[in-house]
């Protein structure tokens, strides 16, 4: 199973300023793995062929079809590469005037370091799904030009990693759930001045008067191309700047961790990406079996890491990944190598899109992040993955809808962890009070010790709104051996 959710709406900050903003709707950031029930249900189509670059994680092919976190759109693959640095953008969709995010920090490793080290070097060209390519083809139909009496004006946005600008094409919908391309560009934009630059210059570029979101969005609620175009130019020029003269270098290297905000508006680009068009094909699963679909979302996912201390130097392992949502985000925010295993046919299609567009998102956004490994198959009789459990140091299990049978042979799979390596669940393996005695002494529960049994608050996975509790055990031999020698000494004495 795999987990991916909504994120909470920033706060709006209301400000008198001299141009009055349309009222409009507020666009997701990447935050956690959107839910598949919401996405707007439109064919998938497969995108058209595009450019290989040569990217780290060796994408093969993907589904080819671009939609916000919530909507489908098709799909084409841009490569990275158009000479122009500017770009022009100009779209009245959904655009709002949210206030900054307080950013909300993840746990602090500080051996994890943030800089993607290719930043400094220009190591080839690689592929991944662009904006404008959500927008072509035969749902492209259905978007108009921002800009009245204007053909659609693609623009290129510049990202501080090694890669060339991004295309956007400036159009807009009325389908709330769609795509909108001036919303991935505003919460991208806003982003980067968050998270790149020193406080100062973070300050400048998010002002409230003259920042950079600001400004597109005055320049989108004026209807004016120029205005419009001249913000992307001039961010384009700053952070190539910034590249050049190591300013961005310079602050990812004194970061050890991104905040949540941060994380979910990465993971939201891939998931729009890639799941969104397809997303209805995850609601063919049959309930009362082992194999539903449902997804932890990003914010649960997070405290979930956070409690079990997961490290960049550690492994990560998903029993029923899904969509791969949880092993994206766990090498992103600690950037540790992770592992999924998944059985069900759609969810693996759509983990291995996600998986390619992983490692390029990442790139573009200048981050370091873990190796990601999502393999298709029974995690109870994969052998690769059998091997990779015996080094784990974090596993999780949505064990939420698995039947008791199943939840024992996964516990049968637990006797290959190495003592010390944390096992997260939805549901207890073992039920409280259930103590070790001389006739069930060899039930491998009982090497589940030191449980922490934690709160989720409402709308923190999937399949429900209302809250919940996950758990947290470690395993370790210490409980047994205990009773093994309180048993010799009585045998002693006696």
């Amino acid at each position: 199973m795999n987990f991916f959710g909504t994120k909470n709406k920033p706060v709006i900050k209301t400000k008198t300023v001299s141009v009055t903003v349309p009222a409009k709707r507020i666009v997701r950031p990447a935050a956690a793995p959107s839910r598949p029930s919401p996405l707007p249900k439109r064919p998938s189509q497969l995108s058209t062929p595009r450019d290989r670059l040569s990217v780290p994680s060796e994408p093969k092919e993907r589904v080819r079809r671009v939609v916000k976190r919530k909507a489908s759109t098709p799909t084409q693959v841009f490569s990275d590469d158009d000479d122009d640095d500017s770009g022009i953008e100009s779209s009245t969709s959904s655009l709002d005037t949210r206030k900054r995010i307080k950013s909300r920090a993840t746990s602090e490793d500080p051996n994890r370091k943030l800089e993607d080290t290719r930043l400094r070097k220009d190591e080839g060209r690689f592929e991944y799904l662009s904006g404008a390519s959500l927008v072509a083809g035969e749902f492209g139909k259905s978007y108009k030009s921002v800009f009245p009496g204007d053909s659609p004006t693609v623009v290129k946005l510049q990202y501080p990693g090694q890669s060339i600008p991004e295309k956007f094409t400036l159009v807009k919908n009325g389908v709330q759930q769609d795509y909108q391309p001036l919303d991935d560009i505003r919460e991208t934009v806003k982003f980067i001045c968050q998270n790149y630059f020193p406080e100062d210059l973070a300050k400048e570029y998010l002002d409230d008067e003259h920042g950079f979101e600001r400004r597109l969005l005055r320049a989108a609620s004026k209807g004016s191309k120029e205005d419009y175009v001249g913000t992307i130019q001039d961010f384009n020029t700053m952070i190539l700047k910034a590249k050049r003269d190591g300013t961005i270098s310079k602050e990812l290297s004194t970061k050890h961790s991104l905040t949540l905000e941060w994380i979910q508006r990465i993971l939201d680009q891939i998931y729009t990406r890639t799941v969104s068009p397809q997303v209805d094909s995850l609601k063919a699963y049959q309930n009362g079996t082992d194999n539903v679909y449902g997804e932890l979302l990003p914010p649960l996912v997070s405290e979930m890491l956070n409690g079990a201390e997961l490290k960049s130097d550690q492994v990560f392992v998903d029993l029923g990944s899904g969509v791969g949502n949880v092993c994206l985000q766990a090498s992103l925010e600690t950037g540790c190598e992770s592992w999924g295993c998944e059985v069900m046919e759609n969810p693996c299609k759509l983990a291995d899109l996600q998986a390619n567009e992983f490692p390029a998102r990442a790139r573009m956004w200048g981050l370091s992040v873990g190796k990601v490994h999502l393999l298709k198959g029974d995690f109870l009789a994969n052998q690769k993955i059998g091997e990779v459990l015996k080094r784990a140091d974090v596993v999780l299990v949505n064990n939420q809808a698995f039947s008791p049978d199943l939840n024992s042979k996964i516990m049968d799979r637990f006797l290959d962890l190495k003592d010390g390596c944390r096992i997260i669940s939805l549901k207890p393996f073992k039920q409280e009070g259930y103590e070790i005695s001389d006739r069930n002494q060899h039930d491998p529960r009982h090497l589940l010790v030191d449980e922490r049994k934690l709160p989720f608050y409402s709308k923190c996975v999937s399949w429900t709104d209302a809250p919940g509790e996950y758990h947290i055990v470690r395993k370790s031999h210490e409980r047994l051996k205990q009773f093994s020698d309180d048993n010799n000494r009585r045998t002693r004495r006696s």
